[in-house]
C-alpha cells in the first residue's frame, strides 16, 4: 500500500471527510431554517406565530450551530490538511447566521414589531459580512486566516443570539409556564415577559461590536505576510 492510500484510509482522513460533510450540512440547513422562519412567523391577522414551526426552525439552527463544534473536533480546524473544504468552515457559519438574521428582520418587520434594539446589531452583523466579502473577498479566498479569541467569541455569540431570538416564541412560553407554577397562570400570561428576546438582543449587540473590531483587524492585515496560505500549512503538516 502506497503513502497516498494510507493517507486516504487513515482515521484522520476519515475525520476530515466527516468534518467537511458537517460543514456542508450547516450550509444546506440555512435555507430550510429561513423557510421555516418565514412560514412560522406570520402576522396576527393571518394566523400569528406557529409554535411548531418555530420549534423546528430553532432546533435545526441549534443542530447546525453544534456541527461547528463537532467538525473542528472530528477533522481539525479549517487549516487541517485532512480537510478538502476547510476553507468553507467560516463561510458556513456566516451563511447560517446572516441568512437567519435576514429572515428574522423580514418577519419581524412584516409583523410591525421591528425595533431599533434588534435592527441595528442585526444590520451591523449582516453589513459587516457583506463589506468584508466585497472588499476583502479575493484575499480571503486565497488565504486562510488564523482563528483569534475575538473571532471565536464573535461567532459563538452571534450563533447564540440568533438561536435565542429564533426560539423566543416557544422558549418564552415555556419560561412563563415555569414562572407561573400552579397558580397565577392568568396573571403571568397577561403580562408575558420578553426576557428571552432581550437576552438574544444583548448577545447580538456584543457580537455586533466584536464583528466591527474583527473587521477592522482584517482591513489592517497585510495578507501577504500575516495570513497563512493553505499550501504553506499543508507543507508544514507534512513535515511534522
Amino acid at each position: 500500500m502506497n503513502d497516498s492510500d494510507e493517507n486516504v484510509d487513515s482515521p484522520e482522513a476519515a475525520g476530515g471527510a466527516f468534518a467537511d460533510a458537517l460543514t456542508w450540512l450547516r450550509m444546506l440547513l440555512m435555507p430550510v431554517v429561513v423557510f421555516l422562519t418565514w412560514k412560522g412567523w406570520q402576522p396576527v391577522e393571518v394566523g400569528g406565530i406557529d409554535l411548531g414551526l418555530t420549534i423546528l426552525a430553532s432546533v435545526l439552527f441549534a443542530i447546525a450551530a453544534i456541527t461547528d463544534i463537532f467538525d473542528d473536533f472530528m477533522g481539525g480546524n479549517e487549516r487541517s490538511i485532512h480537510r478538502r473544504f476547510g476553507y468553507l468552515d467560516d463561510v458556513a457559519d456566516t451563511v447560517l447566521v446572516v441568512g437567519t438574521l435576514a429572515a428574522l428582520l423580514f418577519v419581524v418587520a412584516r409583523a410591525d414589531f421591528l425595533s431599533w434594539t434588534f435592527m441595528i446589531p442585526a444590520v451591523i452583523l449582516i453589513g459587516r459580512e457583506v463589506v468584508v466579502g466585497l472588499l476583502k473577498g479575493f484575499e480571503l479566498s486565497r488565504y486562510i486566516l488564523p482563528d483569534t479569541r475575538l473571532s471565536n467569541w464573535k461567532s459563538g455569540l452571534s450563533m447564540l443570539a440568533t438561536c435565542l431570538l429564533l426560539a423566543s416564541p416557544w422558549l418564552q412560553t415555556w419560561f412563563d409556564k415555569i414562572r407561573a407554577g400552579d397558580a397565577q397562570v392568568a396573571e403571568v400570561f397577561a403580562t408575558t415577559s420578553p426576557w428571552v428576546w432581550i437576552a438574544g438582543e444583548v448577545c447580538l449587540w456584543i457580537a455586533a461590536l466584536l464583528s466591527v473590531v474583527t473587521a477592522i483587524a482584517i482591513f489592517q492585515m497585510d495578507f501577504s505576510e500575516s495570513a497563512i496560505e493553505p499550501e504553506v500549512v499543508k507543507n508544514t503538516g507534512d513535515a511534522a
